[in-house]
């Protein structure tokens, strides 16, 4: 499972605990301050897992080849 989709869960909990506070305790304090920050610390680590798996990719992509064009990495036979 990419690390991402837990992070999105750790958002949804975090903003579900936000609602739930917000509607049960009316006097607003730090707290929710420290959930909305929670909240946003998670969402730039979502920015920064994308822009680091789209920079440094853990495969390495090959261009696209021509009909009847093989690689010179592999050995005839060899998938």
């Amino acid at each position: 499972m990419p690390v991402r989709f837990l992070i999105y869960v750790a958002i949804t909990a975090l903003t579900r605990l936000l609602i739930s506070n917000v509607s049960h305790h009316n006097p607003p304090d730090i707290g929710i301050i420290y959930l909305c920050g929670g909240i946003l610390l998670l969402a730039f680590a979502i920015l920064v897992v994308r822009y680091a798996s789209s920079a440094f990719p853990s495969v390495k992509v090959e261009g696209p080849r021509r009909k009847g064009e093989t690689s010179r990495d592999t050995e005839k036979g060899e998938l």
